[in-house]
């Protein structure tokens, strides 16, 4: 192996602490009042701790918002993201090639399907949901045939950098694996691990794995350091980073995404309290206070009551009336809840608290606001998640040789996304088309002459995320238009032919 300048490495590490370190206790909160086991600060072996944990509102509300990003974005039984030609090149490519494109969108997604992509990207947008940023790392298989492994980072291994363009570049992930799997892994590099690794393969060792751009470099460098000395044991470049980091909100200037938890928090920590308190109240109203008559002093400066205590005093045994006035509670903490379901999306994804049923028009009404609100969110999520995510794999894919390289040219092909953002759109407009459509043919036939509707057919199929597997292509189409016509005119003639033959009364020859 090579000798390693660790100085470049250490010094863009220490700036990608400081870029998260800002964010790091606002982190912490979100995680706190929703997922305590992930928090920024947990260890591995540290316990989960939910004792400060009162009002479940956003925890349910975290779980809906990902559910339903899962099923908008990234749908398991539909194809949400495929190769296509450009427009203007469809008309003029070969039927072998658009064959080839159709089994390499069928590759793409049985990748995805056999593997572990579809957990590992619902942990990630869990934790984008909350902290404001996910990540996935995509890794070669250790064996030779295997599938790609598709892994969630989580947030308190993730440090990252981006370029003037403001995309993601430079990435580390920290974290710690046992002596066996480092041996097994970089042992090629560091053999004198061995006896270690066999005599303690439970033994933790820190890993930092680096993704960056060297200057002059088209490539990226992706080098693995092992050790507090950050020994580097694997440095290879890569046409694209494995690693993907997808926001769900951001700051102007700022690396770290924002979430609408974080945002959410002021009225989690108000739902919280109160919610405490309810139980405070609760417990007073069930046990109360009381005083007894006695002949010793009591101190009542030095006493802390608590509920169900017995105070001695003299005097017969009365309950202790308290001052303290509860009816606002209970509306307070909705007024909170309601703030909470609204600012995580769940009030348009939910039916109304009185039904558990909705109608057709009003299902999909909900998903036409909810398209509206997550809008910018979800152009963010489609630009720094889909695109990236599915570009990464096919390039990965190329590299093994299972897709051909003409595949990713710019020129001829393009990535083709539907996100939440571009159905919701699609949606609008096919429903403005078919309203235009509406009160044009009111007009006569005329006026529905001045209409392609076999081209708005075909618009609403295409738009209205319709599988593209079973759209009929063009050619086959104006196949069956022709063998519908040569039927027709078959079909015409041998009923002139029928016509034209004459009947039994007229063959026969006239009697004597």
């Amino acid at each position: 192996m090579k000798t390693y300048d660790t100085n470049y490495t250490k010094s863009l590490f220490k700036k990608a602490k400081e870029a998260r370190q800002k964010h790091e206790e606002e982190i912490s909160e979100a995680y706190g009042f929703t997922y305590p086991q992930r928090d920024i600060w947990r260890s591995q072996e540290s316990n989960t701790d939910r004792t400060k944990l009162y009002d479940m509102t956003a925890v349910d509300g975290v779980q809906n918002l990902v559910s339903t990003i899962l099923n908008l974005l990234i749908p398991q039984n539909q194809q949400w993201a495929y190769l296509d030609a450009r427009e203007e090149l469809k008309k003029t490519m070969a039927p072998d090639v658009r064959q080839i494109l159709d089994i390499t969108n069928k590759t793409i997604f049985k990748t995805l399907r056999d593997g572990n992509f579809y957990v590992a990207v619902s942990e990630a947008l869990q934790d984008c949901v909350i902290a404001g940023t996910g990540a996935i790392a995509l890794y070669d298989p250790m064996q030779e045939n295997g599938q790609i492994d598709f892994m969630a980072i989580p947030t308190n291994q993730l440090y990252f950098l981006t370029n003037y363009k403001d995309e993601v570049e430079t990435v580390f992930r920290e974290h710690e694996q046992t002596t066996q799997f480092v041996y097994e892994r970089y042992g090629y590099n560091m053999p004198h691990l061995e006896k270690e690794a066999k005599e303690q393969p439970e033994k933790k060792m820190k890993i930092l794995e680096c993704v960056h751009r060297k200057t002059g470099d088209k490539d990226m460098t992706y080098s693995v350091h092992i050790g507090k000395d950050m020994q580097c044991v694997e440095e290879t470049y890569t046409p694209v980073n494995p690693f993907v980091i997808f926001r769900f909100g951001k700051t102007l200037g700022e690396v770290w995404g924002e979430s609408p938890v974080r945002s959410s928090l002021p009225h989690i920590r108000v739902a919280n309290e109160v919610a405490k308190l309810i139980l405070t109240q609760a417990s007073w109203a069930g046990l109360g206070a009381w005083q007894v008559s006695s002949d010793t002093t009591v101190n009542y400066s030095n006493m802390k009551l608590s509920p169900g205590d017995v105070v001695t005093v003299d005097s017969p045994l009365t309950p202790i009336p308290f001052a303290g006035n509860f009816s606002l509670t209970m509306a307070t903490v909705e007024d909170q809840r309601e703030s909470i379901r609204r600012m995580l999306y769940s009030d348009t994804l939910l039916p109304p608290a009185q039904s558990n049923t909705m109608t057709a028009t009003e299902v999909q009404a909900r998903q036409a606001e909810f398209f509206r609100r997550i809008g910018p969110h979800g152009l963010r999520l489609e630009n720094e998640l889909l695109r990236p995510l599915i570009k990464t794999l096919v390039t990965k894919l190329q590299i093994r040789g299972i897709v051909p390289q003409f595949v990713t040219d710019e020129g001829t092909f393009t990535y083709v996304v539907n996100s939440a953002v571009r159905k919701g759109t699609a949606m609008q407009t096919i429903t403005r088309d078919l309203q235009l459509l509406q009160m044009v043919s009111q007009l006569g036939p005329d006026a529905i002459m001045q209409v392609d509707v076999a081209k708005l057919a075909r618009n609403i199929l295409r738009e209205g995320d319709m599988s593209p597997d079973v759209i009929r292509d063009l050619r086959e189409v104006e196949q069956m238009k022709q063998q519908m016509a040569q039927q027709q005119q078959i079909q015409g003639m041998a009923q002139q032919l029928t016509n034209e033959q004459p009947t039994d009364e007229e063959q026969q020859p006239p009697q004597a």
